[in-house]
This record gives C-alpha cells, structure tokens and sequence, in this order.
C-alpha cells in the first residue's frame, strides 16, 4: 500500500507540473461540448418549425415537438443530453490517453528503475490505473462546471448523493478502461502502436454508444453493440443521477458495469505482468 500511494503522488505531480497538458485535457471536452453540443443542438429545429405560420399554431407545434424531444432525450435540452453524455466519453479518453505515460516510462529507463526496486509490480500497475483515475475525476467535475455555466440543465434538488453516484459510474467506467489500455501500454514500446489501437477502439466505442443518441432510435443492429457498449450504460447511468432521465433498470446497468470493471481490471494486469516480466 505504502509503494502504491508514493507512486500515485508521483503520478499526481507529474500531471499537475505538466500545465500544457493539463490545459488540452481541459479545453479537448469543452470543443466537444462547446461545438457539437450547441451546433448540432435540435432544440434549434423547434424555433424554425412555426415559421410563416399562424403563431397559435406555431406555437402548438413547438409545444408537441418539445414533448416529443423530452421523450426521446429525457429533457427538452440537446446541449444538457451531450454535455452529461460526455462525461463517458471523456472517461474514454482520458484513460487512453494516461496509459501512454507507461511508454514513456519505458523508453526513458524509469520503469527499469521501478522494477529493481523492493516493490509489488502490481503496485506500479494500480498507481498508473489510479493515476487515471484521479485525473478523470478532476478533470470530469471541471467539465460539469463548464457545462453548467453553458447552460446544462440539471434535475430539481440534485444532490451530494446524485453526484456521488455519478462520480462512481465514472470511476468504474475509468479503472476498467485504464487498467486495460495501461496493461497494453506495458506491452508496446512505441506509442504510435498505442495510439493506432486506442483510436481503432475509441470512435467506434463513442459512436455506438447513446453518448450523442438514444438507443432507442438507433437501427435494431446498432441498438444491440450499444446494449453492449459500457460508455452507454454509463452515459445513461450518469444522465439518470444528473438529471433525472428514466432508466429502465439502473441497477442492473450498475451491475453490468461492475462485472465488467472486474473483468478489465483482472485483464489489464495479467498483462500489465506479461509485460513487466518481459521489461
């Protein structure tokens, strides 16, 4: 335990002296919000519906559109459903994006280092995976605040507890999928390899997922990858404690994402330890 916490503070520091990255990871999302989330915003379609028309009947059907929006997004507001979405994603991301630390790690000697050292190897795999962690989690209530002062819009009489729950879905969705992309990164020496895989796996994960769309719209073969999909109960999870959108059965999302946290996590370090072995 001792080894682990004297890694993750490294880790800690390296994140937070490094200002350049630090700034990226922050300003990345808020395009993604920022651009996609208000452009593509379909609460727009709704204000040129009744255009040329008798006003008592653009106002009806303004007033149909918004319930039939509320229905499929779970609120009127498309920026509020990609903002919450997001969060998954930048999850996602973010784990990608932390395990290329292990690389570099490689390539510099610090890992030999690491290795001759009297510590668990499985302590410098959970410090990097926690490492992760720890910067989703910050950088994850940053982007809440932004998108708050955007204009998201959050459920009536949100609280500690609703915020609790949706910082664990996110942290559940981050140990899975940093403890699998770290367990690779102790496998390749060259990030572009790593970089080549993320990518392969990253955008197919984000778009069939209900991130930027409801499932329930989706083609019935899509529906089925993201019935599957983790950043989908995740995206779906956060949006239930958020703001209050119905789930189905969120408890059983939970579980699912649990079960597959286990699985990530017992995954990535029987190859984090292939790797180290082979160091």
């Amino acid at each position: 335990m001792g080894a682990t916490l004297v890694l993750l503070r490294r880790e800690v520091l390296k994140w937070v002296g490094r200002r350049p990255v630090l700034v990226i990871s922050i300003v990345t999302p808020i395009f993604w919000i920022a651009l996609f989330g208000k452009s593509f915003n379909i609460i727009n379609l709704l204000n040129a519906a009744g255009a040329g028309v008798d006003p008592r009947l653009a106002a009806a059907i303004r007033e149909a559109m918004l319930r039939a929006v509320e229905r499929v997004f779970g609120t009127t507001d498309y920026f509020t459903y990609v903002a919450t979405g997001m969060l998954a994603v930048f999850a996602l991301f973010q784990s990608m994006f932390g395990a290329v630390g292990v690389v570099f790690d490689r390539r510099i000697g610090y890992m030999t280092r690491l290795l001759a050292a009297p510590i668990p190897r499985f302590s410098i795999f959970i410090a990097k995976v926690l490492g992760t962690l720890f910067r989703i989690t910050v950088l994850s209530a940053i982007l809440l605040a932004i998108a708050y002062g955007m204009g998201a819009r959050f459920k009536p009489g949100l609280g500690p507890l609703d915020l609790a729950a949706a910082w664990l879905v996110i942290a559940l969705l981050s140990l899975g999928l940093s403890s699998i992309f770290t367990g690779l990164a102790f496998n390749v020496y060259n990030q572009e390899v790593l970089f080549a895989v993320a990518n392969l796996v990253n955008l197919p994960l984000m778009f069939s997922s209900s991130a930027l769309f409801p499932r329930e719209q989706m083609p019935s073969w899509l529906q089925a990858i993201a019935g599957v999909n983790p950043i989908s109960h995740a995206a779906d999870l956060i949006r239930y404690y958020l703001i209050g959108k119905t789930l189905e059965d969120p408890t059983l999302s939970l579980a699912y994402l649990v079960g597959l946290t286990a699985a990530l996590l017992a995954i990535g370090y029987t190859l984090a330890s292939r790797g180290l072995r082979e160091a």
